[in-house]
């Protein structure tokens, strides 16, 4: 019987398992819908600014403004965006893989590297593998907004106007669909003026008041805080998508184990009643 026991403590620990992994999927496929409609909302927005800074950028898309001033590159910093959660696969790891791959390029050209975590369990995988992040930021990835990018790209621009670093690159999760996400990284800084192929095709001529480098001057820190914001929130909903399947994964690994206990518990329940009617059956045939 305490095999038995065992068997039905074991199988009520993975039904209540179950129970709660399913809660998990559900929550995280309605928090899915709305970062998904957010990041697919953000992102119109933002390519607008990047061809708008490309049309008044001149040839070449350099410009003299300091955020579009690039310098040699000796000291890098590399925002990586993760969660401060896990339970999301191997979303996190994936992302500061992608973070310790850039950092060994940029290390192999001679450049300083160091890490900016864009939450917790990116500053705790940063720290294991031996490269402490000099800061560390919350409540960017999962419920993001634009006050709290805003604060760490303001962060961000000063260092690199005052010269505390010539290049920023943002390590983020490209959202392609529920079921894709892709560790990706751009340059931050110093912000590209360069037209796509696509925009070259399409180029307009604008008359500008006030004059094209005063407007570019306004609205070319503005293009960079709006990307950021856009990358953290493609991350926040790939996190969302990467925990859903996760759950969904645990879930129905759960199921599985409760029917394979089931089946073990009614075999050993049923050994068990075949052997006391063979006792039952012995012990009369004994008295007979």
């Amino acid at each position: 019987m305490a095999n038995l026991r065992d068997i039905r403590k074991r199988r009520k620990s993975a039904a209540n398992t179950r129970k709660i992994t399913r809660t998990m999927e559900l929550v995280a496929s309605a928090k899915l819908k709305k970062a998904q409609d957010a990041a697919a909302a953000s992102r119109p927005y933002a390519e607008g600014l990047r061809d708008l800074v490309s049309q008044l950028a001149p040839a070449g898309g350099k410009s003299s403004h300091p955020l579009m001033t690039a310098r040699p590159a000796k000291k890098v910093m590399i925002l990586v965006g993760t969660s401060d959660r896990g339970l999301a696969g191997a979303f996190n790891a994936n992302l500061v893989n992608k973070a310790i791959a850039r950092a060994k390029e940029h290390r192999a050209a001679g450049r300083e590297v160091q890490f900016v975590a864009l939450g917790k369990k990116g500053a705790s995988t940063l720290s294991y593998f031996g490269f402490t992040p000099t800061a560390t930021h919350q409540g960017l990835v999962g419920a993001t907004k634009y006050p709290d990018a805003e604060k760490v790209a303001n962060g961000v621009i000063e260092q690199f106007t005052s010269g505390q670093v010539d290049l920023v690159e943002v390590v983020y999760a490209r959202f392609v669909s529920s079921a894709r996400q892709i560790p990706d990284s751009y340059v931050m800084l110093p912000a590209s003026g360069e037209e796509s192929a696509e925009k070259k095709k399409r180029s307009f001529d604008y008359i500008y008041i006030p004059e094209p480098e005063d407007v570019l001057a306004a609205i070319i820190p503005l293009t960079i805080k709006t990307a950021f914001f856009s990358a953290m929130l493609q991350t926040s909903a790939a996190e969302h998508a990467a925990r859903r399947v996760a759950m969904k994964n645990a879930t129905d690994a759960a199921a599985d184990m409760v029917k394979a206990l089931s089946g073990a518990y009614n075999r050993s329940r049923q050994g068990k009643i075949t052997q006391e009617i063979a006792e039952i059956v012995g012990a009369v045939e004994a008295m007979a």
